[in-house]
């Protein structure tokens, strides 16, 4: 919170500083607002990754050097015997200077429709002292193209004025050769890789997740399944020894009743059947036990 506090009065007092700043300059922005600002945006990643195109800025000498002096001062490149403290994160790869004398700019300005130049800089009025400022501004000792012949990035210029001069034309193909084809930006073949490679990972790694919550609710269903096997078994063997129990329970009285009134008449007709040993134990048995009938003694 504390930190979020900071970066709020950072803001509110940069937004001051722009305000007071285009107040005391009749709407316009201090050279180092303009700088701060471009010098934020090159150096983020899209513009660091794709590359960037600045038009129209910087216009002198001293907002090139500004703009792209490296803030560390103890790194230096170290140009033609001089050193220029400029931030090779930023520093432009190539510069292309489209040149026009001041009648062919008058004359465009004055030939262009109504439609384009109400509200704009290219009245004639407004575009005239902007066209003077520019030229007092770069003089032929101090101009931004001497700014980048000076680190050794030779401007490439183009004359608009003889569009189809050859000579032009080789420029134009001299730039398509040095930056490329005109295209829109997108990932890199191994950037490509490096995403299908991720999001193979990433498949690879649910399917894992899957089978094991799939192995996983197989164990559960399985230990569940056992568990309730084991519970029926149990459940079944109780109800075996209570049957068992019922049926001694009930052959009790019978037990009694036969060694009571039938086996010792039974035991002594089988140990006679034994001595007598006749043709027909099973009647010589039926006629024993007849004979002796305790009942009918």
């Amino acid at each position: 919170e504390e930190e979020e506090e900071e970066n709020v009065e950072d803001a509110q007092e940069l937004l001051d500083g722009i305000k007071e700043s285009m107040e005391q300059n009749a709407g316009q922005l201090e050279d180092q607002y303009v700088i701060r600002f471009i010098k934020e945006k090159v150096k983020s990643m899209p513009c660091r990754n794709q590359g960037y195109i600045l038009d129209g800025f910087p216009k002198t000498y001293d907002q090139a050097k500004d703009l792209f002096n490296q803030e560390d001062e103890e790194e230096e490149e170290e140009v033609r015997g001089k050193m220029f403290p400029f931030d090779k994160l930023i520093i432009p790869e190539f510069v292309c200077v489209l040149d026009a004398s001041d009648e062919f700019l008058k004359e465009r300005v004055m030939n262009l429709p109504e439609s384009v130049v109400a509200g704009t800089h290219y009245s004639q009025d407004r575009f005239l002292r902007a066209l003077s400022n520019y030229r007092d501004l770069n003089t032929e000792d101090e101009t931004v193209i001497n700014y980048f012949d000076e680190i050794e990035i030779h401007p490439i210029h183009i004359d608009v004025g003889k569009l189809e001069d050859p000579q032009n034309r080789l420029a134009i193909k001299q730039l398509i050769k040095e930056i490329g084809e005109p295209r829109n930006y997108g990932l890199t073949e191994e950037e490509k890789a490096e995403e299908e490679r991720r999001a193979a990972e990433e498949r690879l790694a649910k399917e894992a997740m899957e089978e094991a919550e799939r192995e996983h609710r197989e164990a559960v269903e399985l230990a569940e399944k056992m568990a309730r096997w084991e519970e029926w078994n149990k459940r079944l063997e109780e109800v075996k020894r209570e049957e068992r129990e019922l049926l001694e329970a009930q052959s009790i009285p019978l037990r009694n009743y036969l060694m009571t009134h039938v086996m010792p008449t039974l035991m002594q007709g089988l140990n006679e059947c034994c001595k007598v040993r006749p043709d027909d134990p099973v009647d010589f048995l039926a006629e024993y036990l007849f004979k002796n009938n305790p009942e009918t003694q």
